[in-house]
């Protein structure tokens, strides 16, 4: 689920970092086309069209980024590696007894409370660059717990 939360986060951090030629290019049928290509890339495209029809850069990040049913979305992720690592602890959602658990609770509650307009104005990279290395900083936590041998 880590794995598949940071893919789909760069495949969205490419197309908004460097597949549109110039800002002149935003709202073109070359802009709107780049992101029908973005969701079909991640399988996303027909979930994305029954859910909100017109493509559009604000619900296409929201939908790939926060969306909670669909399994490529980096929401979702989420929520299924902490729901993993607590059936793994025996932990429940909401508490934490180790570096994992909370830094997925934190990063899940995180995007369940995000705005998307909040992180287009911020910035969608900027966004993305802190979201991953919060992924990297997970995985260190879940292998020191998890897999490292004890010496």
């Amino acid at each position: 689920m880590l794995e598949r939360a940071d893919k789909t986060s760069r495949i969205l951090d490419v197309k908004y970092f460097l597949l549109l030629p110039s800002v002149q290019d935003v709202g073109t049928s070359l802009d709107i086309s780049q992101w029908g290509m973005l969701l079909k890339s991640a399988s996303a495209l027909e979930m994305y069209r029954r859910k909100f029809g017109r493509l559009s850069p604000n619900s296409v990040a929201a939908f790939l980024l926060l969306d909670r049913d669909f399994p490529r979305a980096v929401r979702f992720c989420i929520s299924r590696a902490e729901q993993s690592v607590l059936q793994i602890t025996g932990g429940t959602q909401g508490n934490y007894s180790n570096r994992p658990e909370q830094l997925l609770g934190r990063l899940r509650a995180e995007l369940e409370f995000l705005d998307i307009e909040e992180v287009m104005d911020n910035g969608l990279h900027e966004f993305i660059d802190d979201f991953q290395s919060k992924l990297n900083d997970i995985g260190v936590a879940i292998f020191e717990k998890f897999f490292q041998v004890q010496g």
